[in-house]
């Protein structure tokens, strides 16, 4: 499949580039799925409690940290794909509440941004890429499920992790977010399969998240094949201190996940695969997040299923700290 990349930055006062392709158009009438709902797990910060995520990241331990490298793997072997499911929509895309922007030079999604993290496996700084996402609580962060707990066996990447939207050679211009709960689908925990490699994250911090940049929309369902415009910080590309963004036609690849050929090294994790990005608000719908590299060119995303991400997004989306 064909896929185009580009790096972010752009002269000031020059107009944005739009990303090229048209997306392909979700409608209802794609054939349903009954899956049913499946079960989520979180962990969740007591009620008051402090953090020490921003006086810990210093900008040499920023600076230091080390990509989530994941590499396809799956407890068993590659399934026969699902059919379709009917697209759902959960979530609308919605502007900055104080109707503040992005910088006039930058063409970025102000609503991905960098976790960073303490890993609970290795005690090494870690990050991983995320978005933003609207909910009625307006708190809301999808990323990958291994940025937030490391499967079976192991548990949770609490310590020092810290959401930085817009991050770009360490400058952090909207601030940054600490966690209240993280949650993954159940089947992550046990399996580690990656068509539950999902996360959300709901975030606190001196004001909501959505109030401050912005968030995506979030679909659900719908075919394997679509157009995407996948952001993150892959670390093979500026060592992961700048948006990048790849743009390009998925393909199924069994198992309940899709793929596409952008190469993306470790870091890009966790950043969204957009269906139907505008490049004028920056803003998008959420349809996929990365999850893996396999080989030297090819990127995976869980296949968004109601059962899964719906779950997940229906779970928390009213909960607040």
């Amino acid at each position: 499949m064909k896929t185009s990349m580009r790096l972010l930055a752009l002269p000031a006062l020059i107009l944005p580039v739009i990303l090229a392709g048209t997306p392909a158009q979700a409608t209802d009438g794609t054939t349903t799925g009954t899956a049913a709902p499946t079960t989520v797990t979180s962990i969740e910060r007591q009620a008051g409690s402090s953090s020490q995520a921003k006086a810990y990241w210093t900008a040499a331990r920023m600076a230091a940290a080390t990509p989530a490298d994941e590499v396809e793997k799956s407890a068993g072997p590659v399934t026969q794909t699902p059919a379709p499911e009917r697209v759902r929509r959960f979530a609308e895309a919605v502007a900055p509440k104080d109707g503040s922007g992005f910088g006039a030079q930058l063409n970025e999604s102000i609503t991905v941004g960098k976790i960073f993290y303490t890993s609970s496996t290795d005690g090494l700084g870690h990050y991983c890429s995320a978005s933003v996402v609207n909910s009625p609580a307006r708190n809301m962060v999808f990323t990958a499920a291994h940025c937030v707990h490391d499967g079976p066996g192991r548990t949770w990447h609490t310590a020092n992790w810290m959401f930085v939207p817009s991050y770009r050679n360490g400058a952090q211009p909207y601030g940054t977010w600490d966690w209240s709960t993280l949650a993954v689908p159940t089947g992550w925990i046990n399996t580690r399969e990656r068509q539950y490699d999902v996360a959300v994250a709901l975030v606190y911090g001196s004001r909501s998240v959505v109030d401050a940049v912005g968030a995506n929309g979030l679909l659900t369902g719908g075919g394997r094949a679509y157009h995407y415009d996948i952001f993150g910080y892959p670390s093979n590309k500026d060592s992961g201190e700048v948006q990048w963004v790849c743009s390009g036609t998925s393909r199924d690849a069994g198992s309940n996940r899709i793929e596409m050929d952008c190469g993306f090294g470790g870091g890009s994790s966790g950043g969204p695969w957009y269906y139907s990005y505008d490049n004028t608000n920056r803003r998008g719908d959420v349809h996929g997040v990365m999850s893996y590299s396999s080989g030297s060119n090819t990127n995976g995303s869980p296949y968004f299923s109601a059962a899964v991400v719906g779950t997940l997004y229906n779970t928390y989306a009213n909960q607040t700290w």
